[in-house]
C-alpha cells in the first residue's frame, strides 16, 4: 500500500508540475508599447513595410534554431517534472535562452535583406541603424 502511495503521490506532483508549466507564456522579442519607435522600427525589419523589405530576425531565428529551442525546452521542462527546478525559473531560462538565440543570430549576421540594394548597402544587419535592436531583444514569462 505504501508504494501505491508513493506512486500517487508522485503521479499528482508531475500533474501539478505540467498544470504550472502550462499556464506560463513566454513572449520573446522587443517588449514594450507598441507605439514605441523601437517596436516601430523592429516591426518594419521583422515584417517589412512600404519601404522596407521583410529581414525577419526573430522568426528566422527560431526557425534556423529549433533544434536548440527544442533542446532548451525539453531540458528545463524535465528539470521541472524530475522536482530539481520550478515551473517559474523554467520559463524564466527558456526565455532568456531563447532571447540569447535571436541576439546571437543577428550577431552571426544570418538576417539576409530581401533586395540587392540593401545586400550591397548594409554590412552588419540590425546593429548599425542606431536603433540597436539586437540590444533590445528580451523576454517576458506571462501566467494565464
Amino acid at each position: 500500500m505504501d508504494d501505491l502511495n508513493s506512486i500517487l503521490d508522485d503521479m499528482q506532483k508531475l500533474s501539478e508540475a505540467c498544470h504550472n508549466m502550462e499556464s506560463k507564456n513566454i513572449y520573446v522579442g522587443i517588449i514594450g508599447s507598441a507605439g514605441s519607435e523601437v517596436v516601430k522600427i523592429a516591426h518594419a525589419h521583422e515584417y517589412g513595410d512600404g519601404k522596407l523589405p521583410e529581414r525577419s530576425f526573430i522568426r528566422a531565428s527560431f526557425d534556423a534554431d529549433q533544434a536548440k529551442l527544442d533542446d532548451i525546452v525539453t531540458g528545463e521542462v524535465m528539470k521541472v517534472l524530475d522536482g530539481k527546478t520550478s515551473a517559474d525559473a523554467a520559463a524564466n531560462s527558456i526565455g532568456a535562452q531563447s532571447a540569447q538565440l535571436v541576439q546571437n543570430f543577428i550577431d552571426s549576421n544570418r538576417v539576409k535583406p530581401q533586395s540587392d540594394f540593401t545586400k550591397k548597402t548594409q554590412h552588419t544587419t540590425l546593429y548599425e541603424t542606431g536603433t540597436h535592436i539586437r540590444d533590445r531583444i528580451a523576454y517576458e514569462v506571462v501566467n494565464t
